[in-house]
């Protein structure tokens, strides 16, 4: 039965890749930007022509424009509704392999056509029916994998769908006839967990893979790229160097997201697990994270991270207060901002000489205890003094010696008339002009890109805040091209007291935008960067009228992770939908968003202790 479904959508979509070859690509913003495309009948600015989506990419979001009268409009068979403008967002299926989109409008009783040329990785389904056989580029494990007895390995193949498929690990215990289902969500790929014995014994296993097709009673059998080393769990931990001093720990053995909040690794490491491209490290008391092969270098064993504190010394300015560890080297910490305190933990240390200088005349900084190591891991909490906020944080190793700076509260001077007087404010105007594929940052279904709508809405807020007093430090002021971390240092060399970036959002293709409402969403990482993310939240929640997508904490984005003083990202819509498109660029919708962000910025100031 699923066979033939699957033929009769292949008999139906099939037309429209065979007979794309000549019909016109769908022009996009490069092309619109001549006086004679902006005639084209059909514009699509996303995806791009020839663009490679996600893997495994079963559905995606397409999104442009009809430049016609009165028009309708179809893709690939699919009625596609369009604004009032002509635009259109939609969510339309795809295949694995090269795969076109037909769009065919009609207006005043003409027919127009365009096609959108994309790839979706992997290879198409339809090649492993009617006999059995398997996915060579999607049989587990493709990298290498090293586990541990007591370990759950994930088997994967990808074949002939509607199939029964076992797999065997070879010289393992009960892993003779490992059966895996199939997903419900993806044909053609089966799956299982398998649990490696806490007695098994180090081996290199190879896996196998058997399929047979009941349809056409035909077998197929493939063996893993990859074999499956199990360590030796009385003696498996290997020494590396950490070659990206500082880097970011994840908490699965993926490459995008899953990120540790607050770890941060540096020194020599324990390395005790592999799987798809990163090493598992052992941190001790129980705590593993994950960090990218490239970031790593196995070395001897002779050369095990083993540190001391020998100090821990503070220093107190009107500014900020300095706390200094001296270490014998450097290892991986763990950097925990609370509302109240602040915890650090080191990790590859067993012991503390208590050799402790405190400077009392800190503003901040109340008083500092540490717990006994565990495990060699060991614990300072340092307390802030009552209802005295943090304003920011940093941190970082001077040779062995790991400094800590607590940033204290700024003071401004507000007057009647200008609230905001003594406050600087830097306001970023989110990514740079780019005018070709692969644009930085999003574009919407008429072709307007992020970088300018960003620009549009910070050169409406800008003066609004220099009305009330403050001074605005602009990461952009016009078509300049600007990193991130160079907008960071930026924020430093200017002295900015807040951080406040501007940007608008999207979602990644495979993500269906029209499944629920979209719209402004305020994102922060730091406790001592709540207050201005909740003001300007509140603030949103009052004077705009978008759906409400959340105030959220986030370990990902970059400039929330800004730690010298409260830094805030804003997405102010989503423009990838037509009305908000509309929305957006509208002088009208730009003054209430703008005036969203200055009263919400106002209002953090007042509520600030510091304000006064």
């Amino acid at each position: 039965m699923k066979r033939m479904f699957f033929c009769i959508v292949m008999l139906f979509c099939g037309p429209f890749a065979a007979g794309a070859q000549d019909i016109p690509v769908a022009p996009h913003l490069p092309a619109v930007q001549s006086a004679q495309a902006q005639n084209a009948p059909i514009t699509l600015q996303f995806p791009q022509e020839k663009a490679s989506v996600l893997p495994g990419a079963q559905n995606i979001y397409l999104f442009g424009k009809i430049n016609l009268p009165n028009p309708t409009l179809q893709i690939n068979g699919q009625k596609v509704p369009l604004y009032h403008n002509g635009t259109f967002l939609t969510f339309l299926p795809v295949q694995q392999g090269e795969f076109s989109f037909l769009m065919t409008a009609q207006s005043q009783g003409k027919t127009y056509q365009a096609v959108r040329n994309i790839i979706v990785p992997g290879v198409p389904l339809q090649h492993f029916t009617g006999k059995a056989r398997f996915d060579e580029t999607e049989i587990y494990p493709k990298r290498p994998l090293w586990v541990l007895p007591g370990d759950i390995v994930l088997l994967s193949a990808r074949g002939t769908p509607g199939a029964k498929v076992k797999a065997r690990i070879h010289g393992v215990k009960g892993a003779k006839n490992i059966e895996l289902k199939e997903n419900v969500k993806k044909p053609g790929l089966y799956q299982a967990r398998f649990f490696i014995r806490e007695t098994e014994k180090p081996r290199l296993a190879k896996v196998t893979y058997f399929l047979q097709d009941p349809a056409t009673k035909t077998k197929a059998k493939i063996h893993a790229p990859q074999r499956i080393k199990i360590l030796d769990k009385n003696n498996y931990l290997i020494p590396a160097q950490v070659t990206d001093p500082g880097v970011k720990l994840r908490q699965l053995p993926v490459h995008q997201g899953s990120l540790f909040p607050y770890y941060r690794a540096f020194g020599r490491v324990l390395v005790g697990g592999r799987e798809n491209g990163l090493y598992r490290i052992h941190l001790g008391n129980g705590e593993r994270a994950w960090l990218e092969e490239s970031k790593l270098k196995l070395i001897s064993a002779d050369r095990s991270p083993r540190n001391e504190i020998l100090e821990l010394n503070t220093y107190a300015t009107p500014q900020k207060t300095n706390v200094h560890f001296s270490l014998t080297q450097q290892v991986p910490v763990s950097v925990h901002e609370f509302n109240n305190r602040m915890e650090i933990i080191f990790y590859y240390t067993p012991s503390f000489d208590e050799n402790f200088n405190f400077d009392a005349t800190s503003t901040l900084l109340e008083r500092i205890e540490w717990e006994e190591p565990k495990d060699g891991v060991l614990k300072f909490i340092l307390y802030f003094k009552p209802n005295t906020p943090l304003w920011g944080h940093a941190y970082r190793y001077q040779g062995s010696t790991f400094e800590l700076d607590l940033h204290h509260a700024v003071q401004i001077a507000p007057l009647r008339k200008k609230p905001l007087n003594g406050a600087r404010i830097l306001i970023d105007a989110g990514h740079s002009p780019k005018r070709t594929p692969p644009y930085d940052g999003m574009v919407t279904p008429s072709g307007i890109l992020e970088y300018e709508l960003n620009l549009a809405l910070a050169e409406t807020l800008k003066p609004k805040l220099e009305k009330a007093g403050a001074e605005v430090i602009m990461t952009r002021s016009g078509q300049n091209h600007i990193s991130l971390p160079k907008r960071y240092q930026k924020a430093l060399q200017e002295n900015a007291h807040i951080f406040v970036s501007l940007h608008y959002n999207a979602l990644p293709d495979t993500i269906n935008p029209l499944a629920a409402p979209r719209g402004y969403s305020v994102y922060y990482t730091y406790p001592h960067s709540f207050a201005l993310a909740e003001s300007v939240y509140k603030s949103f929640n009052k004077r705009v009228p978008l759906p409400d997508n959340g105030l959220i904490a986030n370990d990902i984005l970059f400039i929330p992770r800004i730690s010298e003083m409260p830094s805030i990202l804003i997405e102010n819509a989503f423009p990838i939908l037509p009305e908000q498109e509309e929305f957006v660029q509208d002088p009208k919708g730009q003054e209430i968003l703008a005036q969203a962000i200055f009263q919400g910025i106002l209002d953090f100031y007042k509520n600030r202790p510091s304000a006064h």
